[in-house]
């Protein structure tokens, strides 16, 4: 079969690889255009684009799909199979009728919740104990076309949105894997996703990392690793912005008096922090402009002392 990928972030690479592994032929890669990023707003290729041209894989970056030669192009390629693995954008109708088969959306979470742009981020924002990979067929409609295939992990407490990408994108390996063979055997059906279970995993934004230190520790404790490695977690050290890398909920009581976002104690390497409802043991850290650090460091580097108190405007002392 005559395959057309489109992917763009490093989640998408398990997913290309299965379809390299296959018996099948990737005829094109769709990725995004490249992108200005950092202070010196450098260009870099999406990891797909590295990943495909190393191999001399024929590759499109196009700003948009509207094209009628783009999709003349492709329709002349007689694809039986698109795949689609966090590409980051919408496939327009016309080009759903393309292959001959079928379009497979291949998504990091339990369809139907947490479709959009940030499932995995948001799985552990919002504490869910379990998810998965999902194999779906791409419609008109955000992540809601019928499920072929879906195989489930638990979620541990200590994961952050990296690694469990990193689970999550070796388990679309195996699972896109499995479909193939379905594929190939003419077995391949598919179920409706529940409307009244769907919700939506929005895209985040830098203002997402802001630490409100009266939450409850479990809260706090979610967004940090929910935000690793981007936008991150963050709370500020005299208006500068000091984000948060690595903490956990500790299992000492509330400290009786302590104000939220007050340190309670700074001991190897860990600063102690109250937050509305528990105590948060900080780790690491990177402050503005320096490289990463346990929180231990920065306190001794900063003269912090026990006391301290950090919030969204800058801290205080107490």
């Amino acid at each position: 079969m005559n395959i057309v990928f489109f992917g763009s972030s490093e989640f998408s690479l398990s997913a290309f690889a299965a379809c390299l592994e296959s018996d099948h032929k990737i005829v094109l890669v769709i990725t995004a255009p490249d992108r200005k990023k950092g202070r010196g707003l450098k260009t870099f290729p999406t990891p797909v684009r590295v990943y495909a041209e190393a191999r001399a894989i024929p590759l499109l970056a196009p700003e948009n799909l509207k094209s009628p030669d783009l999709l003349k192009q492709v329709k002349g390629l007689k694809p039986d199979l698109f795949v689609v693995s966090s590409y980051g954008k919408m496939i327009p109708d016309a080009w759903l009728k393309l292959p001959s088969k079928v379009a497979l959306n291949v998504h990091p979470s339990l369809l139907p919740r947490h479709r959009g742009a940030a499932p995995i981020n948001w799985t552990i924002l919002e504490g869910d104990k379990e998810t998965g990979v999902s194999i779906a067929q791409v419609t008109s409609k955000l992540d809601a076309g019928d499920i072929f295939y879906q195989n489930r992990i638990p979620v541990m407490p200590e994961a952050d949105a990296q690694t469990l990408g990193s689970q999550l994108a070796l388990l679309s390996h195996k699972v896109l894997t499995e479909v193939f063979g379905e594929i190939e055997k003419e077995r391949l059906t598919g179920a409706p996703q529940n409307e009244s279970q769907s919700t939506y995993a929005r895209k985040l934004t830098k203002e997402d990392g802001l630490i409100d230190w009266t939450k409850p520790v479990i809260q706090i404790s979610r967004q940090i690793r929910g935000l690793v490695p981007w936008p991150t977690a963050y709370t500020f050290f005299k208006k500068e912005r000091l984000q948060i890398l690595k903490a956990k909920p500790d299992t000492a009581v509330d400290f009786v008096g302590a104000k939220p976002g007050q340190i309670l104690d700074i001991k190897e390497g860990v600063m102690r922090i109250q937050t509305g409802s528990g105590i948060l043991a900080l780790i690491r850290v990177l402050p503005a402009g320096k490289k990463e650090m346990s929180a231990g460091d920065f306190a001794r580097g900063r003269q912090l002392e026990t006391g301290f108190v950090f919030d969204a405007s800058g801290p205080a002392a107490s």
